[in-house]
């Protein structure tokens, strides 16, 4: 059974119960005239019957046929109101069953349950006010005439005041209730859900009518009840149904039941207002010079009546549609200003009520000081207006406006009863936003069902893709275990490097210290060579000087001798022969001999001391620091790279497993075939070939680029020369030249090759060439 169905069988029991209620209320009517028949019949038999033993035979008789009745009746009712209460009670299960049919959602705060509920609730509590309206007119009824005997005997006139003020709050309360189902009727679904999030306030206003039925149940509502609490209840209604309802704009004031509902408040106002007014002036007994209240209250009166007459025109001539072109009159104003009015006179009815003394009797007429203080202080309270000329004039003034605003509404409403009968009003069909929103839930459980299809399709593929994932992780398992193997090999072999590469600089360490060593050591012997060599030349300065010394002596003593021997002329004593002494020309003699003797023997003992010393010291290899740019650290990186990806190819191989393929079954997948791994792998080796020739290509260029004279520039690239083509297709070191040093006697040494670059040969050359300078 769908929730719509059972809303409507609840609606429809509850339709049924207000019936029922109608119906007894019809029956009472009924059996107050059939009682009222009895007893005239009961009198026409007294005085017909002429022997008392007729009539006494005959009352009993009558008594135990109305009490038969009454059992009888009260008997069906009880019968009957235990088969109700069973089908709400089996009604309130069916929902409860059906709730549980709904997902969480529709049970939410604010959602399609709550609004459910806001669309029960607004018409139940208009079915209340019904109930409460019509026991307050049964239990009090009208009063036709008031006069000070009424009031002295009984609270009856006080009764219909208060029957009265409550109409007119419940009648405004149902006014704006009845707004609330239209425009719950004609809005969108979503301003229907947002009604639905103010269901637990209006649950709270629920219980203020709860409450004054539960006091009716009890006969505790009489004239003395507060009516403060209905009153905002009715405020909070008045509040909210321009915000959640008139401010979005989708939705209008339905004319037809605001002049209805207004027109009925109005009329238990004015009732009100006539009564505590005519109360006040059987007090007060106007004299030949009326006081202000009194006149005051003659006023109110007259206008009471004026409006009622008009409200009754108005209600006659009421057409039923939700647009109808009223003039600018504000009838929840006027329902407010009237409400203003009724409360100021009934406490200046109470005022006057208070007066009358215990014994019923008055003398006179009341204090009307008294009436007039207490009219001030209760128009100070309600009012609240300190521009106004006081509560006289206020009052009238407030009357007035209300009679001019329902005289206006009655001439526009006899112009709108003209037209509808010319033109009949068509009132267009609106679906209920109930309705939208069932059929957009409907929709969306469709698209839940078809969602979930897709769902299941999707679960499906997961299912299959989950079986070749596990197939993968299979192989990645056994891939795995081959890496770890790898990786193992690869970690000792790196390890293995790295104490190799901590010996080598532990030994490039000591070479260097040692190179050091003998650099300083080979310093040191150049500075005693470079002194000894100081101390010949000084030396060989000494000598030079002592041979000019002793050569100018022996030149001296040759010249003497000369001069002493005879001199030989010629013939002509014209010239004279000079003859050199042959002592002093073997003396120059034996002197250059002896020079030349020294120089041998100086350089035979340098050679002899350098080839000690060159002996004695180990071949020197300086390691030379290479100038790396940017571009062979580049380089440098990239050979790493690309090793780096050779040695993981080397090492990662991966075997294809065809074990679990059946003979002539193709796989799910591409990247499960034999072809597609062998491609890959063919792919990669190429990749990797082109790779290593770039990187060939760039190192020769910057072999090219770094050598001077190694290469050709051009528009379009460089080319090596022949001779660097050469150079660098050779693999061994060449011998360009040999350096022949004379031994010493029992030199048992070995040859030593040296491989130097070019800079290296041309410092050695220059030392060779110092050494025999």
């Amino acid at each position: 059974m769908k929730p719509g169905s059972a809303l409507k069988q609840k609606e429809a029991v509850l339709e049924s119960l207000a019936d029922r209620e109608l119906t007894i209320l019809k029956f009472r009517e009924l059996v107050h005239k059939l009682q009222d028949q009895c007893i005239d019949l009961r009198a026409q038999l007294e005085r017909e019957s002429s022997s008392k033993a007729t009539i006494a035979a005959a009352i009993p008789e009558i008594q135990d046929f109305k009490k038969m009745f009454a059992e009888t009746k009260a008997h069906a009712r009880a019968i009957d109101l235990e088969l109700r209460r069973i089908e709400v009670l089996q009604s309130q299960q069916h929902i409860k069953y059906l709730a549980a049919y709904m997902p969480d959602s529709f049970m939410n705060r604010g959602g399609d349950n709550d609004a459910l509920l806001v669309l029960l609730l607004i018409p139940r509590l208009v079915w209340k006010s019904d109930v409460l309206i019509s026991q307050a007119k049964d239990k009090f009824p009208t009063v036709e005439l008031v006069d000070k005997k009424s009031l002295t005997k009984g609270h009856s006139v006080e009764q219909f005041a208060s029957r009265a003020r409550l109409a007119m709050h419940l009648h405004n309360l149902q006014g704006i209730l009845r707004q609330f189902i239209f425009g719950l009727n004609t809005c969108s679904p979503e301003t229907l859900l947002k009604v639905g999030g103010a269901l637990p306030d209006m649950m709270q206003q629920e219980k203020v009518v709860d409450s004054y039925i539960e006091m009716m149940k009890r006969d505790q509502l009489d004239e003395n009840v507060n009516t403060d609490a209905l009153e905002r209840c009715v405020t909070y209604f008045n509040t909210t149904h321009p915000l959640f309802l008139l401010a979005s704009g989708e939705t209008h004031v339905h004319q037809s039941h605001l002049v209805q509902d207004a027109g009925k408040a109005l009329l238990a106002a004015t009732d009100c207002i006539r009564t505590d007014s005519t109360i006040v002036q059987v007090l007060a007994q106007a004299g030949p010079d009326p006081s202000n209240i009194i006149l005051l209250c003659q006023h109110l009166c007259t206008v009471c009546e004026v409006i009622q007459q008009q409200l009754k025109q108005i209600r006659r001539k009421n057409v039923d549609s939700p647009l109808l072109p009223l003039p600018a009159v504000d009838l929840q104003h006027c329902c407010m200003s009237a409400a203003r009015v009724a409360k100021v006179m009934r406490d200046v009815a109470k005022a006057a009520l208070v007066q009358i003394p215990v014994s019923g009797e008055i003398e006179g007429s009341i204090d009307g000081a008294k009436l007039l203080e207490a009219l001030n202080l209760s128009w100070e309270k309600v009012f609240d207006d300190a521009e106004s000329a006081g509560p006289v004039a206020s009052l009238k003034q407030a009357t007035a406006l209300i009679a001019a605003d329902i005289a206006q509404l009655a001439q526009s409403m006899q112009e709108i009863e003209a037209n509808s009968a010319t033109q009949p009003a068509k009132q267009d069909e609106v679906t209920a936003p109930i309705v939208l929103r069932a059929k957009q839930v409907k929709s969306e459980l469709e698209e839940t069902k078809a969602l979930r299809s897709r769902l299941e399709a999707r679960e499906a593929d997961i299912r299959e893709l989950k079986l070749a994932i596990r197939t993968k992780q299979e192989e990645l398992g056994e891939i795995s275990v081959r890496k770890e193997l790898f990786e193992k090999r690869l970690a000792n072999a790196t390890r293995d490097n790295e104490l190799q590469v901590e010996k080598l600089e532990r030994k490039l360490e000591e070479a260097l210290q040692q190179l050091k060593r003998k650099e300083k050591e080979f310093e040191e012997t150049m500075d005693h060579l470079q002194a000894d060599i100081d101390s010949l030349e000084n030396e060989r300065g000494e000598l030079k000087e002592k041979l000019k010394n002793s050569s100018k002596k022996k030149f001296y003593e040759g010249v003497k001798s000369s001069v002493a021997s005879p001199v030989h002329s010629s013939p002509g004593g014209i010239g004279m022969k000079v003859v050199e002494s042959p002592i002093l020309l073997n003396e120059i003699r034996s002197l250059r001999n002896a020079l030349k003797h020294e120089q041998n023997e100086k350089r035979k003992y340098m050679f002899n001391h350098y080839e000690q010393l060159l002996a004695q010291m180990k071949p020197i290899n300086v390691p030379k620091k290479k100038d790396v740019s940017n571009q062979r650290t580049e380089l440098i990186k990239k050979v790493d790279t690309l090793l780096k990806e050779v040695y993981d190819a080397m090492a990662t191989t991966k075997v294809i497993d065809i074990t679990k393929q059946k003979p002539g079954e193709e796989p799910c997948l591409d990247k499960l075939s034999p072809n597609y791994h062998l491609v890959n792998n063919l792919c990669k080796s190429q990749l990797i070939g082109d790779k290593i020739r770039k990187l060939q290509i760039e190192v020769n260029n910057e072999l090219l680029k770094s050598t001077k004279g190694s290469s050709i520039n051009t528009d379009f690239t460089i080319f090596p020369t022949p001779e660097m083509a050469k150079v660098l297709q050779e693999t061994k070191p060449i011998c360009i030249g040999e350096l022949t040093v004379p031994k010493l006697a029992g030199d048992n040494q070995k040859d030593t090759n040296l491989i130097v670059e070019p800079r290296s040969l041309k410092r050695l050359h220059n030392e060779i060439i110092s050494l025999w300078s």
